[in-house]
């Protein structure tokens, strides 16, 4: 019993202390792709309809560049993606043929034009500045 009373404030002070860390580990994570976008979609001010577009035009990409993909490519993909892969990576690991990327290219370059077609000029121009800011950046 004396032991067990020894114990316990121990016990306590070490989740005391270990609260913080915790607490600062999960503010310091990255976000999600998706709020990513989300605060890009913010940024440039997208109107509902705006978003709702681009949203149809990713997801239609995404059947499309899956379609170009073998059965085995694609389950490797979604492999990688659950194991929380990095999207360069991941697209790296399924030894794709010079078709399959010229294919992707082109699917790829069509879907950017579709989505500089719904942004206005102006957010055009805005985006523009993000990607350049974007690439002046170090990688970290």
């Amino acid at each position: 019993m004396k032991k067990l009373s020894l114990l316990l404030p121990g016990a306590i002070a070490l989740l005391l202390s270990a609260a913080p860390v915790l607490v600062a580990h999960a503010q310091s994570t990255p976000t999600a792709p998706t709020s990513q976008r989300m605060q890009k979609q913010n940024r440039l001010n997208l109107t509902d309809a705006q978003k709702a577009s681009l949203k149809t035009i990713r997801d239609s990409t995404r059947q499309q560049v899956e379609g170009v993909l073998t059965s085995e490519q694609r389950a490797k993909l979604q492999a990688d993606r659950g194991q929380g892969m990095k999207r360069g990576q991941n697209w790296k690991s399924l030894n794709l043929t010079d078709d399959q990327k010229a294919r992707i290219k082109a699917i790829r370059q069509a879907s950017r034009a579709q989505m500089d077609g719904v942004l206005t000029p102006e957010q055009r121009s805005q985006m523009q500045q993000y990607k350049s800011q974007r690439r002046a950046k170090p990688a970290q």
